[in-house]
């Protein structure tokens, strides 16, 4: 959602903005339109054998083996030059390191088509986050961080807890200003 909210900056900075998962095609179809993603070009890489397994980034464990949350540059000469791994479904980065690494490539604003799913999605499609919920599950993971944060003594452990909120927040404020472009 950070991402896509900020579309045009990485469009500028010459490149694209693509998210795997291993949802299939009709259930990132219906995600898409329900959240209004044309920014996002969406792949479907339902065992991770495409794309997640060769770039580590399948986690086989959780509900059957799911994508971890990463971000990877990777450019115009197929070198990836920029990555960041979640630790587990929850953990996510903050976008700014990306953002700078994306804009010293110093490539040429792109203007992408937007990505129109190929295939049709039922009306009752269902199982995954409606946007009415997202900003209240991201509210909850900030101010659950925050009152864990503020228990605990370890320095390092406290830093992990005020980077999650801190990516909560950039999450729920992200949401808001989609929210505001959608209508």
């Amino acid at each position: 959602m950070r991402l896509a909210s900020n579309h045009e900056r990485l469009h500028a900075a010459g490149v694209e903005l693509v998210a795997i998962s291993v949802d299939d095609e009709v259930r990132q179809a219906g995600m898409a339109r329900r959240w209004g993603l044309s920014p996002v070009r969406m792949v479907s890489d339902p065992d991770g054998a495409r794309f997640l397994r060769p770039l580590e980034l399948f986690d086989p464990v959780e509900r059957g083996g799911i994508a971890l949350p990463a971000m990877v540059g990777i450019g115009p000469d197929g070198t990836e030059f920029y990555r960041y791994r979640g630790r587990d479904f929850a953990d996510r980065t903050n976008d700014d390191d990306l953002f700078t690494a994306v804009e010293a490539l110093g490539l040429a604003p792109v203007d992408p088509p937007p990505h129109r799913p190929s295939v049709e999605v039922p009306a009752d499609l269902g199982g995954f986050f409606r946007p009415e919920d997202f900003a209240a599950y991201f509210r909850g993971n900030l101010f659950g961080a925050q009152a864990i944060a503020g228990r605990l003594t370890d320095p390092d452990a406290r830093a992990v807890a005020l980077q999650h909120r801190d990516m909560a927040k950039a999450t729920v404020d992200a949401w808001q200003e989609w929210r505001t472009r959608l209508g």
